[in-house]
């Protein structure tokens, strides 16, 4: 995997939630996982991020956003438009300032798309991907329309 943040390559600092894993800082943890231990992750007061579906309402998560430190959207795949929508529903309608991370089925040519929207991160499937969504970040120079970031 790669991750491209701020229109570079970066190293990753979370991890997604594994079986074996003894803290929770910087752990990207599911819906499920979350509203099973609230309690825990809010009082252990570490960084911890949520995984969602693209296709979630915010509602069904919206008590979580004051709490963690980022937000991971799933992309199933590719052409599942709806992570666009939650992301900018997140920062829309919740004003959710923090990193959302688009993750899954994501592809170079949807990197400027995903940003103006509001994500702030892509998980990439290689190296060569993260290049080519950097490349694509910087195709437009002018925009018509106000994003979900920079308003």
């Amino acid at each position: 995997m790669a991750l491209v943040k701020n229109k570079q390559i970066i190293q990753d600092s979370w991890h997604h939630l594994t079986a074996e894993q003894t803290s929770l800082a910087n752990t990207i943890v599911s819906l499920d996982y979350w509203q099973q231990n609230k309690q825990a992750l809010i009082l252990s007061k570490q960084p911890f991020g949520l995984k969602v579906s693209g296709d979630l309402p915010a509602e069904s998560f919206s008590e979580a956003l004051k709490h963690v430190s980022l937000i991971a959207i799933e992309f199933p795949v590719f052409s599942d438009g709806r992570g666009y929508s939650l992301a900018k529903t997140l920062r829309d309608k919740y004003r959710f300032t923090k990193e959302i991370r688009a993750i899954g089925d994501v592809l170079p040519d949807q990197a400027f798309y995903l940003s103006r929207v509001g994500f702030d991160s892509l998980e990439l499937k290689s190296d060569l991907s993260a290049k080519l969504a950097i490349e694509k970040l910087a195709d437009f120079s002018v925009y018509y329309q106000k994003d979900s970031v920079s308003q």
